[in-house]
């Protein structure tokens, strides 16, 4: 009986604590929610304030005057946006390389996995052989450096896939993580239905049906 009335304190505190720590989780959730809207309201005046300010100076003016202003806005407002867009296309065709790269490393890995013999639920470096750690190392620093949100929760999801074990799962994440590499390099997947990729690689195509 002692020890029960011992164990009963503790229980109760922490629930009492995970009780509290819900509380302020929601209300921290509930303030930056507040901040966020409160923030996005004084922007939307801010910018209206300005628009409508614009418009009415713009009304004061001469009309020819009015106009070349206007003319001169929108080019300089053009001639940013080009530029904008030429750095922007610059960055993601000299990342491009190192992207392809990376995916070539986890293409290479897979291939090497396969003619090796190596069982799935082996994918974490420290169960691997040494003739594919460093591969596997170098595929992961890879990823933290170049590759896409959508990639690294396709390449995790696909190692938790090989954990469990479940042999279907493991293609359907691995043609997740395929689609997610195609789409960091710019290819479309609107017209390829789940699991068509990995089907380019199955003996019997119809394994996946």
């Amino acid at each position: 009986m002692a020890a029960v009335r011992h164990h009963q304190p503790e229980e109760h505190r922490a629930g009492v604590s995970d009780v509290g720590v819900g509380v302020r989780a929601s209300l921290m959730y509930k303030k930056q929610l507040i901040i966020g809207l409160i923030t996005s309201a004084i922007l939307l005046g801010l910018g209206w304030l300005f628009i409508s300010t614009s418009v009415a100076w713009l009304k004061s003016l001469d009309s020819a005057v009015a106009a070349s202003l206007v003319t001169a806005a929108l080019g300089l407002l053009g001639l940013w946006y080009a530029q904008w867009h030429s750095k922007s296309r610059d960055i993601a065709e000299s990342h491009r390389e190192s992207k392809i790269a990376v995916y070539s490393t986890f293409f290479d890995l897979v291939e090497k996995f396969q003619a090796g013999g190596v069982e799935a639920s082996n994918l974490g470096e420290s169960n691997l052989p040494d003739w594919l750690r460093s591969d596997f190392a170098k595929l992961n620093r890879g990823l933290i450096l170049w590759a896409s949100p959508k990639v690294i929760k396709a390449w995790l999801h696909f190692r938790a896939a090989t954990m469990e074990g479940d042999g279907r799962n493991i293609l359907i994440t691995m043609d997740q993580m395929y689609r997610a590499i195609r789409e960091d390099l710019g290819n479309s997947n609107s017209s390829l239905a789940s699991g068509d990729l990995i089907r380019i690689g199955l003996k019997d195509p119809n394994e996946l049906t």
